[in-house]
């Protein structure tokens, strides 16, 4: 049977890769696809063919765009550093000292504060899992989308219609916003999820005591 978190890793996937990739598609397939998509990409006209190579694509260009979007996570980081509207740090601080109580310290390499978290609302809490995986859904949709606003303003500016050219760029900004707050949401609600089922006794340490 299908679990929830199986639902909204599915739902990550959707939004942050397929349909952004669907999106540049749609940009390109009209203008390039005699040099790069060849005769058997174009927009669906309606039959299983034409919509089976339209996902295809989608899926690989969206995947592409993901790729180019996680270049934008050390910006994200820098900015992070510099301010903390949800107070990220004290909720940070709080998890890693959990974190550090309940593995090894050899383990802590290997896992940062944040994977850490992440792993253990999957194991013992999956309702507390997909609060978060709707957080991250979102900020990968809206990081995604920065990468289709600039490559959208670059095509629509070459074709010169520089006003919906300059309108995508400058969707760039708001989009970017809200990758940054719904990113850091997601890490503060981890972090918050994990503290309290740990004051709660439903965390368990690795040689499967619960903790106190």
């Amino acid at each position: 049977m299908t679990k929830p978190s199986d639902f909204f890793v599915g739902i990550l996937d959707f939004f942050a890769i397929l349909m952004p990739g669907a999106i540049v598609t749609a940009i390109l397939a009209p203008r390039f696809e005699h040099l790069v998509f060849g005769p058997l990409v174009k927009l669906p006209a309606g039959d299983a063919a034409s919509w089976a190579a339209f996902l295809v694509c989608a899926f690989f260009l969206g995947h592409l765009v993901f790729l180019v979007g996680s270049y934008i996570d050390p910006l994200y980081n820098r900015l992070r550093e510099r301010r903390s509207p949800y107070g990220n740090a004290s909720a940070y601080a709080c998890a890693t000292q959990i974190r550090d109580r309940l593995i090894d310290p050899n383990e802590c390499v290997a896992l940062n504060t944040y994977q850490w978290s992440r792993s253990v609302l999957i194991a013992s809490a999956p309702l507390a899992a997909d609060d978060v995986h709707r957080l991250e859904a979102d900020s990968k949709f809206f990081r995604s989308m920065m990468i289709v606003c600039v490559l959208a303003a670059i095509v629509l500016l070459r074709e010169g219609h520089t006003l919906q050219g300059v309108v995508a760029l400058v969707l760039v900004a708001p989009c970017f916003a809200r990758y940054y707050e719904r990113r850091f949401k997601s890490t503060t609600q981890a972090y918050v999820h994990v503290i309290t089922l740990y004051r709660a006794g439903l965390l368990k340490s690795l040689d499967g005591d619960e903790t106190a």
